[in-house]
C-alpha cells in the first residue's frame, strides 16, 4: 500500500492514531528491528508469509495454520 490516504484511512479505522503510527514506522528503531527480523527470518529459510517455524518445522501458507497448532500442541504436556 503506498497511498498514504488509504493508509490513514485504514489506521483510522482501526482506531490507531495514522500520524504517530506513521511517524514510529519511520523510527530508526522500527527500521532496525523489522531489518533484522527480514534477516533472521531469511536464514531460517522463510520465503514468503505467512509461515510458521514450530518445533523446527516450517509450515507455509495460510491454509497450514491448522497443522502449525497441531504441532505446537505436541508439546503442551
Amino acid at each position: 500500500m503506498n497511498d498514504n490516504t488509504i493508509v490513514e484511512k485504514l489506521l483510522k479505522n482501526l482506531d490507531i492514531n495514522p500520524k504517530t503510527f506513521l511517524t514510529d514506522a519511520a523510527s530508526p528503531k522500527i527500521k532496525d528491528d523489522l531489518k533484522n527480523r527480514t534477516n533472521k527470518a531469511f536464514t531460517k529459510g522463510v520465503f514468503g508469509t505467512p509461515t510458521f517455524i514450530v518445533n523446527n518445522k516450517t509450515f507455509w501458507g495460510q491454509d497450514r495454520l491448522e497443522f502449525a497448532l497441531n504441532e505446537a500442541k505436541k508439546n503442551i504436556f
